[in-house]
């Protein structure tokens, strides 16, 4: 066998196997994608991020709920001063210029 029929042949070689190694290594990329994807960026597990998502959302509920209720208290507390200053102004006209 001659150095350029050896030549030949390897070439052949790595151009039958080629397409085979490109997808092998295609394959092994999406697979390392898909799985940083479900162990998320700082090595938590799908399931991890989801439950601190849950307790964060319960944070922020509580927090909302407590501002509701703050805020339905001082609004009890405008309406009792309302009635109770309009109750006192005796229809006197009240209410001109400020």
């Amino acid at each position: 066998m001659t150095t350029d029929a050896m030549t030949t042949e390897i070439i052949q070689i790595i151009v039958n196997w080629l397409p085979i190694l490109v997808l092998v290594s295609v394959f092994l990329y999406v697979a390392r994608r898909s799985q940083s994807v479900y162990s998320g960026r700082n090595g938590k597990t799908h399931g991890e991020m989801l439950e601190e998502y849950i307790v964060e959302m319960k944070r922020q509920n509580d927090l909302i709920e407590k501002i509701v209720q703050d805020q339905e208290a001082r609004l009890q507390r405008l309406e009792a001063t309302k009635r109770s200053s309009s109750g006192s102004s005796g229809g006197t006209g009240g209410g001109g210029a400020r």
